[in-house]
C-alpha cells in the first residue's frame, strides 16, 4: 500500500547491526530504539543565532527547452528538489525550504541513522558521475507524530550541517502563506527520481507529473476506505483511469502548484502513500502542509527564509 523507500528492507536490517543516533519525534512511542549515543542537537550557538530572511526568491521555477505517466524535467527545473541517499543508496526524495532546512515525509526519516543520510542540490541526472552537485550531511532529524499504522503526520524536517548557497540551480520552495486554502481542483505538479511504473526502476533523470488535487470528500469516496484518509492528507490523481501518479522512491517529494498573483510555486503536499502506483480508484495521498506551517516554523528558526 505504501510508497516504500527504495532499498528500505536493506536499509531496516542495517539497522539491526549499527547502533546510532536517534531521530527526534514528538511521540514518546516514536522515539528510535537505538538511544542518543551520537546526539542530534545542533551547536547551542548556531541554534541560538536566529536567522529570519534573506534576500532571495523562492518557488522560482526554472522554465527550460517517483513518477508514472509524467515525463523528464528540465534540468534544474525544479531547483528546490533534494535527493536522499543512505548509505550511498538513493531512497527518497525531499525539497529546500530555507538555507539550513529540507522538508522530507517522516518514513524517510524514521527509525533510519540520520547521520547517514546524505542530501544532494542541484541535481538532474543522478546517474552522472561526472557532475559535482551540492551535497550535504543530516546533524538533526524532526520527525512529527508519525505512526506506520496509518501514516498519519507523514512529515518531517532534516537540519543540515552548513547552509547551502542559493543558485540558479539551487533555490526554496515558497511554503504556502497561511493554512486556508484546501486547493480543490488546482493542477499541482510532483517531481521526483522514483520508479516510472509499478515495481519498475527508478529514473536516473528527475521526473514530473501534473495531477488534479481532489476534495477530502471525494478521496474517501473511491477505493480507500474512509477513514484511511484523514485531515491531514490531501490526494492528488485521475480516479477512473489512475494514469498518472508519484511511485516508489518518489516519497518524501513535493507537490507544488502555481501561486496565480506572481507565477511562483508553492507547496502543498509531500508525497506519502498509495496503493500501487496510478491505479484506478487509488489516487495518490500526500500530506497537507498547511495543517504544519507552525510547526514548520517552530522548528526551523535558525533557517533563512526568502523574504520575497
Amino acid at each position: 500500500m505504501c510508497k516504500w523507500p527504495v532499498l528500505f528492507v536493506i536499509f531496516a536490517a542495517a539497522l539491526c547491526v549499527s547502533q546510532g543516533g536517534e531521530v527526534e519525534d514528538e511521540s514518546v512511542e516514536g522515539r528510535n530504539i537505538f538511544g542518543g549515543l551520537w546526539g542530534n542537537r545542533p551547536p547551542m550557538m548556531e541554534k541560538n543565532a536566529l536567522v529570519h530572511q534573506c534576500s532571495c526568491k523562492c518557488g522560482e521555477r526554472n522554465e527550460v527547452s517517483r513518477i508514472v505517466g509524467g515525463e523528464e524535467a528540465g534540468t534544474n527545473e525544479f531547483p528546490w528538489m533534494a535527493r536522499l541517499t543512505y548509505f550511498k543508496k538513493f531512497y527518497c526524495g525531499g525539497m529546500l525550504i530555507n538555507d539550513r532546512y529540507v522538508l522530507t515525509a517522516a518514513h524517510c526519516v524514521k527509525g533510519f541513522m540520520w547521520f547517514m543520510i546524505k542530501v544532494t542540490f542541484g541535481e538532474h541526472d543522478r546517474c552522472n558521475s561526472t557532475s559535482q552537485p551540492e551535497t550535504r550531511f543530516v546533524l538533526r532529524a524532526i520527525a512529527n507524530k508519525f505512526s506506520f499504522t496509518n501514516f498519519d503526520n507523514d512529515i518531517a524536517l532534516l537540519r543540515l550541517n552548513e547552509r547551502v548557497p542559493m543558485s540558479e540551480a539551487i533555490k526554496p520552495i515558497c511554503l504556502p502563506p497561511d493554512d486556508k486554502s484546501l486547493y480543490v481542483g488546482v493542477k499541482a505538479v510532483a517531481s521526483g527520481w522514483g520508479t516510472l511504473s509499478e515495481e519498475g526502476k527508478v529514473s536516473c533523470t528527475l521526473q514530473e507529473v501534473e495531477v488534479p488535487v481532489l476534495s477530502n470528500e471525494v478521496c474517501r469516496k473511491t477505493k480507500y476506505s474512509p477513514s484511511m484518509i484523514t485531515d491531514n492528507m490531501i490526494c492528488a490523481g485521475y480516479i477512473k483511469s489512475g494514469e498518472k501518479d508519484s511511485c516508489q522512491g518518489d516519497s518524501g517529494g513535493p507537490l507544488i502548484t502555481e501561486r496565480k498573483h506572481d507565477k511562483r510555486y508553492e507547496l502543498i503536499g509531500v508525497v506519502s502513500w498509495g496503493n500501487g502506483c496510478a491505479r484506478a480508484g487509488y489516487p495518490g495521498v500526500y500530506t497537507r502542509v498547511t495543517n504544519y506551517l507552525g510547526w514548520i516554523r517552530e522548528n526551523t528558526q535558525d533557517g533563512c527564509y526568502c523574504t520575497e
